[in-house]
């Protein structure tokens, strides 16, 4: 079975003798949310008393009562168990579905806070949407779920010691170059495979691209035909137009009429945030980047996307995965967005799991010296930090500076493809000289970043 990291952080939840509250697990479809509630049963030896709100249980009628142990007393009698709350966890699956179990979670909090409470769903954000909805906040811990990174798929294909390598590497150390190559391989086939857990998991016993492909075209398939279920007065067609669409319009801020200049702003505008709130893509916001917290001064008209997952934009783009398979750098591929796509998937993930996931990028736009900055994150130090994101080991850092000198930041990020390094930068101008850090990382250390940047 595969590895998830976040399972430890779902463990201290689960061994909490004080305060622990129902937990909700939100995150886009087939991100593995059902197994990962499932591995933490097993982990603990707990009786998992899982129950699909999907299907037609005779307990629901005793919801809308809001009476928490009727509800448990119905669950016990319709599914002949008896639910011992220091031995159970009680899942309810697909929430979505009956959203009067949502609404019940708080009581759980309220009156029987020894049983261990998961739910999850997979598009909740429409039932949240809908005005008699709400989610009980401060009576429920949320938790995030995103397609496994690249230290899980390394895990999950049995690389243990690449990923131990990245584990291991502090500033300063050097990389040999077979150890290099192999782990920039090692991020060329994670960007081909993604990190959907069934695809990652067909591969690790398959080792067939071919059989990667077919599964992850089921899952680009499955997100179309759930463009049906979606709540409120949705459009179908236009979803699949704005969806089929994605692949071109990622790494640059969206413009509607580059979608279909057939169809009005606001419309396109509206399945574009549908999607969002599917979880199939994230908006990157433009923000000043003038101090923290960066979602301060962002601008919510101007944004970039991401879609869920490496794998499944290559799926869209029908590129063939042995010839991408074959290639030494991502800037071969797509013109170098899947490396920013690869990136910024990652960074999604650096907050904790129960703070919502958010990203965002810097742009200014003038006539003459127009410039745009990848990405911009916050260190430990509450410092802003410009990420400057390359596919292959070359290429300009003219925007990356003028933001550094812009805003007289300290230090700056380079992710490419060459060997990790660190330099000490000098620039003359108007307002005198400034000095500032350029850390260089591989794609590989990606994840390592909060802690690279820390020493």
């Amino acid at each position: 079975m595969l590895n998830r990291d976040c399972l430890d952080h779902l463990s201290e939840w689960c061994d909490r003798d004080h305060g622990r509250k129902p937990l909700l697990i939100r995150g886009a479809r087939q991100v593995g949310k059902t197994t990962l509630v499932r591995m933490l049963a097993k982990r603990h030896d707990l009786h998992l008393v899982e129950i699909n709100m999907e299907k037609p249980w005779r307990f629901t009628t005793t919801l809308s009562d809001l009476d928490v142990r009727r509800t448990i007393e119905a669950i016990e009698f319709e599914l002949n168990i008896d639910i011992e709350p220091e031995k159970s966890i009680v899942f309810f699956d697909e929430v979505q579905a009956c959203p009067s179990a949502l609404q019940l979670l708080r009581y759980f909090h309220e009156e029987a806070p020894e049983y261990r409470v998961v739910a999850t769903g997979s598009l909740l954000e429409f039932v949240l949407a809908e005005p008699e909805f709400s989610l009980p906040v401060g009576r429920i811990e949320l938790f995030h779920l995103a397609p496994m990174t690249f230290r899980e798929f390394l895990l999950g294909i049995g690389e243990a010691k690449a990923a131990a390598l990245v584990d291991a590497f502090r500033i300063g150390e050097s990389v040999s170059k077979p150890t290099h190559d192999k782990l920039n391989y090692l991020v060329r086939l994670f960007c081909i495979v993604g990190g959907m857990p069934e695809v990652v998991a067909a591969f690790a016993e398959s080792r067939s691209l071919r059989e990667v492909e077919r599964i992850k075209s089921g899952i680009v398939e499955t997100f179309r035909l759930d463009f049906n279920k979606y709540r409120g007065k949705s459009n179908p067609h236009l979803l699949t137009i704005v969806y089929d669409a994605l692949p071109r319009l990622m790494g640059r801020k969206l413009i509607y009429s580059r979608i279909d200049q057939r169809y009005r702003s606001g419309d396109l505008a509206k399945a574009v945030e549908q999607l969002r709130m599917a979880g199939v893509v994230t908006k990157v916001f433009n923000v000043s980047g003038n101090g923290v917290p960066l979602a301060a001064e962002k601008n919510d008209r101007f944004f970039k996307m991401l879609h869920l997952d490496t794998g499944l934009l290559l799926t869209q783009l029908r590129l063939v995965p042995t010839e991408i398979d074959r290639v030494r750098e991502l800037n071969l591929v797509n013109d170098g967005t899947l490396a920013e796509q690869f990136v910024g998937q990652h960074l999604l993930q650096i907050n904790p799991a129960y703070m919502p996931p958010e990203l965002y990028y810097w742009a200014r736009e003038k006539r003459a010296s127009s410039a745009e900055v990848d990405f911009v994150v916050v260190d430990g130090s509450h410092t802003v930090v410009p990420v400057e994101v390359k596919a292959g080991s070359t290429g300009s850092l003219r925007s990356l500076q003028l933001m550094v000198l812009e805003k007289s930041l300290p230090r700056a990020l380079r992710i490419n493809s060459a060997p990790p390094s660190i330099f000490h930068e000098r620039r003359n101008t108007a307002k005198g000289d400034v000095e500032f850090e350029l850390l260089s990382l591989p794609h590989y250390l990606v994840q390592r970043i909060p802690s690279l940047l820390a020493e």
